[in-house]
């Protein structure tokens, strides 16, 4: 096998297999290449444990415990499978909580345009999504970020033929990168009423608000259970509940018109200053994220302005837990998506 002067872009590619249930039999046995793949990185703790006996200063034994493989992987939305779609499925939290998948990392010549032959891989199976996060900027592409979790990693030598390339005629899907323009208005966002003036419950954005950047993210925040008889666990389950936060900002026109009442101190008086708030994503190749109606204010940033000329900003962040159903692309504009199904949801 030749070896490599080094890897770059054109030379490595990234397949998933999944979701799958729990069993051993994985229901989508083939690995899918991953299309609009940005970057890729591994990290491998091998988690040694010193032991040490009464007697000797030396190391008695310095063992090893399982290692833990952590794969982060990010890609532009481009109305092509998403990375939480070739993972985990589409639907509730709770109904995609068990799913698992498979990676696999292929590393080609060098010396050729687009990666066909596979010299060496790298497969990881069982993993599961540990956390995900999406960006929606006004400048630039919309982006997904995920990390991966396993406890396996096999390298082995690749062959003719082994390794998939990405699709090159990906961007000639009538849709390609969804930028700013590919948003869906019928996004549901937060809004104070009555722009929190006059002792509303507030904790939204002031009627509108130019949003500048949107940001969902949400950690499942893994852990092991292990089986007397086996090293590896059986099961890394999503450990409930799961704070799922979305931080938005704004251009500031009008401050943030978030008011917050500390003078009363009457006994038996609570005074509320935030509202719950529905927050559902949608982006005009039809993913949809929805957050729920149970959204609340944490914090509220305003910042800028200065002298430099720049302009004021302010960042609204949220926090839920646990509300989180997840609607897969489907590769055509939102237009084209409501005609074909009356039932998609709207509001």
């Amino acid at each position: 096998m030749a070896a490599n002067n080094r890897i770059y872009y054109a030379c490595q590619s990234v397949s998933l297999n999944g979701p799958s249930g729990l069993d051993a039999t994985v229901e989508n046995a083939d690995f899918d290449v991953i299309q609009g793949l940005q970057s890729v990185g591994m990290n491998t703790n091998f988690n040694l444990e010193p032991v040490y006996q009464l007697g000797q200063l030396s190391l008695y034994d310095n063992y090893e415990e399982i290692p833990e493989v952590e794969i982060t992987l990010n890609k532009v939305l481009d109305g092509y499978a998403t990375l939480y779609s070739m993972t985990m499925g589409t639907g509730t939290l709770a109904n995609c909580a068990n799913h698992r998948c498979g990676v696999r990392l292929d590393i080609g010549a060098d010396t050729k345009t687009n990666l066909t032959d596979s010299l060496v891989q790298v497969t990881c199976m069982p993993a599961y999504l540990s956390s995900v996060t999406y960006t929606f900027p006004t400048e630039g592409n919309f982006t997904e970020e995920v990390s991966i979790v396993s406890n396996d990693k096999v390298w082995s030598y690749g062959a003719a033929g082994d390794a998939t390339a990405p699709n090159s005629g990906a961007m000639n899907n009538g849709l390609g990168l969804l930028r700013r323009g590919l948003w869906s208005t019928n996004s549901s966002l937060p809004t104070g009423v009555g722009g929190g003036l006059n002792g509303s419950l507030s904790g939204g954005l002031p009627l509108g608000s130019k949003i500048q950047n949107v940001t969902v993210s949400m950690n499942l925040g893994r852990e092991s259970i292990f089986n007397l008889g086996q090293r590896t666990p059986y099961y890394r389950y999503v450990n409930f509940p799961v704070e799922i936060t979305c931080e938005i900002e704004v251009i500031a026109t009008s401050g943030d018109l978030v008011g917050v009442d500390g003078s009363s101190n009457t006994a038996c008086n609570n005074p509320k200053a935030l509202g719950d708030k529905t927050i559902v994503i949608r982006t005009c190749d039809g993913m949809v994220i929805d957050l729920g109606s149970k959204n609340k204010l944490t914090s509220v940033n305003y910042q800028g302005g200065d002298t430099g000329g720049g302009n004021a900003t302010i960042t609204y962040s949220y926090q839920t837990f646990n509300d989180w159903t997840y609607t897969a692309p489907t590769g055509q504009l939102y237009s084209e998506i409501v005609e074909d199904n009356d039932s998609f949801p709207l509001s």
